[in-house]
């Protein structure tokens, strides 16, 4: 790879410029990852509040109750209500990590080649839609909203000539950028031989 051209070395990455150490299944010989994007990290906000609410949810019921003159000691004993805080939370934990994960693997990908959608749909089911880049017909970046512009987040749409006609690249950071870089290898597929990978 030429030392010029610039890389992301963060697994985390929202807009990760040409990420070392990232392949896909359906990689072809010579098809390089240009761009890998998932939802901007202020979309996590809603998640972790649930997540920090849920966790302090226990906390908030002995306190009401206290408040009230109840003790939960009359209605559980001790080992009961261990029991109950530990399955609880067991729950809370899972909730913070399946939102963790479903934002970790729902990833859009730019190739040299093509774009592709992977969606994970929960633990068992993942999908993947693809695009050649000669298939693309335009490329609309798309913010709304105060936070969006605030961050510098948004959708990125791309219509295809394709099985599937339009790809929605959600809450992603730079739409702009992305929508330009998207054209830029699209330009470059256009120029090259039938069949050419460069």
């Amino acid at each position: 790879m030429d030392p010029t051209v610039p890389v992301t070395k963060n697994p985390f990455s929202t807009f990760a410029l040409n990420p070392l150490g990232v392949t896909f299944e359906s990689q072809e010989a010579g098809e390089e990852i240009i761009l890998l994007l998932r939802a901007h990290i202020v979309t996590l906000i809603p998640s972790i509040i649930v997540f920090v609410f849920l966790a302090l949810l226990p906390v908030l019921i002995l306190g009401i109750l206290g408040f009230f003159g109840l003790s939960v000691a009359n209605l559980l004993g001790p080992t009961q209500l261990l029991i109950v805080l530990v399955f609880w939370y067991m729950l809370v934990f899972a909730y913070g990590v399946y939102r963790f994960i479903f934002w970790y693997f729902n990833v859009y990908i730019l190739t040299n080649e093509r774009i592709i959608d992977f969606d994970f749909k929960g633990i068992l089911h993942k999908q993947a839609s693809y695009a050649k880049l000669q298939q693309i017909e335009d490329v609309s970046p798309k913010m709304i909203g105060f936070f969006s512009t605030f961050f510098n987040y948004g959708d990125v749409f791309v219509q295809t000539a394709g099985e599937s006609p339009e790809f929605e690249f959600l809450k992603v950071p730079h739409p702009d950028e992305v929508a330009t870089k998207i054209l830029e290898e699209v330009r470059k597929e256009e120029s090259e031989a039938p069949g050419e990978i460069l």
